[in-house]
């Protein structure tokens, strides 16, 4: 009796839930957000078009394909169906022009950031509202790199040491798991310095938290708005892992906010402040009146922005290296030249701004294996209006389709083919970290991915690094074949499990 009790609630249950969701599916698809007008990949049928929005969780690089292929060339707006909501897809260079220019009060990147991550269910509201994170990555981590440099180096440099060492015969490895590692210490570097850039368990909970954020919002994103604040505590891990990170480095946290607090009430120099983003987090916590545990919590954002995204990215390009190793030879001649060049030296920004194969090397990487298959996202503020006359109202979300744009022979000749040397030879070359309406891995115009300086040269040294002193390849049985991307809804993601193998130059 009590299981039929049970079965009969969660039946009921289910059937409740079901009824609101397509009822505020109806809603929103076909009633006040005045999105009817805007083309549809393909059906606006409520019931249909929610099952459209799951399938898009598998199927997203032929939806934003097939969208691309029909309506850039036109009026360049079109939609397709997610689990939760409509997303508008702007396309065409002429429409991502008119799109980058607008203003801050027309369009929300916080917002679009929001929509995407379910960043108010998983960290809260008021971080979509302050995010004060991003001008302290663009007034001091941007601004700093030439000081970084060196330590960066170091770090890359021991951490190949620590993970793969000296291979005098082939080793077979995990590209990502190593590629992680030596971005989470050489990241963290950065972050908060020594000890905690090689303290195993803070750079576990660092990564375990890009974990945490991405599940956390592909389950979430799976119901409507309404549904949302009642899920996101079932699912969410991020509290529980800010807790963890705050056990471990709350002290340093206490310690540093209580000096800088001193220095400013008697208006005196802090004289031996360490330079990292721990730091600042807690200079700008003490200044505007922020908790110390939001200082941590920031951090920890940082974390999940620069962490995966940058490993994943070096990651597939060690895959196309491996899966031709003659690449390997260009590649490993410009860095001899430019260690003659500057006395032996790679960390520095002239060594790294010569880098001009690798530069194109990982850009076209990115070109094809970009973090997610959409960019630029925003939600609009007010109804806005491109000049093919089409109105996109307040409220929406709106993105750009990257991995399509891309893809467009227009754009980029046999865009199938991995071309390392694409963006190598004409005048005035686009580097890693251009953004443009043709190149939208990190986004584009005034709010474009500002950590990305500091993450290509990570890559470039990385990459330079492996050239100079490894021959790499894949395993028996799989050479000249990359491993397979793997999708899961924008994500696009490298094969984790995928080994490579390694050995020493000139070992023998």
């Amino acid at each position: 009796m009590t299981s039929f009790i049970l079965s009969s609630t969660m039946q009921t249950f289910w059937q409740w839930f079901t009824g609101l969701s397509l009822t505020y599916m109806a809603w929103n698809w076909l009633g006040p957000n005045g999105l009817r007008h805007i083309p549809t990949v393909g059906t606006s049928i409520p019931v249909l078009a929610y099952i459209n929005g799951l399938r898009y969780m598998t199927s997203a690089s032929q939806i934003l394909r097939m969208g691309y292929k029909e309506y850039a060339r036109g009026n360049g707006i079109f939609k397709v169906a997610l689990a939760d909501q409509w997303l508008v897809l702007v396309a065409g260079r002429k429409q991502l022009e008119e799109f980058r220019q607008m203003s801050d009060d027309q369009v929300s990147d916080a917002g679009g950031l929001d929509e995407l991550l379910a960043v108010r269910y998983i960290v809260g509201a008021d971080v979509v509202a302050n995010p004060y994170h991003i001008p302290l990555i663009h007034m001091k981590l941007t601004r700093n790199l030439d000081e970084f440099h060196a330590m960066m180096k170091d770090e890359i440099w021991s951490g190949f040491d620590d993970t793969i060492g000296d291979a005098r015969e082939w080793s077979t490895i995990s590209a990502f798991e190593t590629a992680m590692t030596i971005v989470s210490r050489t990241s963290n570097r950065v972050f908060v310095g020594m000890p905690y850039c090689r303290d195993p368990e803070f750079l576990s909970v660092a990564q375990d938290v890009t974990l945490d954020i991405a599940q956390s919002r592909f389950i979430i994103n799976l119901f409507p708005p309404f549904m949302k604040p009642f899920i996101a505590p079932l699912v969410n891990k991020v509290p529980s892992r800010l807790r963890k990170a705050y056990a471990m480095i709350g002290p340093l946290v206490e310690e540093r906010r209580k000096r800088a607090e001193e220095c400013k009430a008697n208006k005196e120099e802090w004289d031996d402040k360490p330079n990292d983003l721990l730091t600042w987090l807690i200079e700008e916590g003490a200044e505007n009146g922020y908790s110390n545990e939001s200082s941590v919590l920031f951090l920890l954002l940082v974390e999940f922005v620069a962490l995966h995204t940058t490993a994943m990215s070096i990651t597939h390009a060690l895959y196309h290296l491996a899966a031709d190793p003659s690449l390997v030879a260009p590649l490993r001649a410009e860095v001899d030249t430019i260690l003659a060049e500057t006395n032996g030296e790679l960390g520095t920004r002239r060594a790294v701004n010569k880098m001009k194969k690798i530069d194109s090397f990982l850009r076209e990487s990115q070109r094809l294996n970009g973090a997610n298959a959409t960019s630029f996202w925003r939600k609009t503020l007010q109804p806005v209006t491109f000049s093919s006359g089409i109105t996109i109202p307040a409220g929406v979300f709106l993105s750009a389709p990257a991995s399509a744009t891309h893809m467009d022979e227009d754009i980029y000749p046999n865009p199938e083919v991995f071309d390392p040397w694409r963006f190598v030879g004409a005048e005035n070359s686009p580097s890693l970290v251009s953004t443009s309406s043709d190149f939208l891995a990190f986004g584009h115009g005034r709010h474009a991915c500002p950590g990305r300086h500091f993450a290509a040269y990570q890559m470039k040294l990385m990459l330079a690094f492996t050239v100079l002193n490894y021959d790499i390849k894949m395993p028996a049985g799989q050479e000249g074949i990359r491993p397979k991307n793997k999708w899961i809804g924008n994500a696009i993601l490298p094969d984790r499990t995928a080994k490579v193998l390694f050995k020493k130059r000139n070992a023998v």
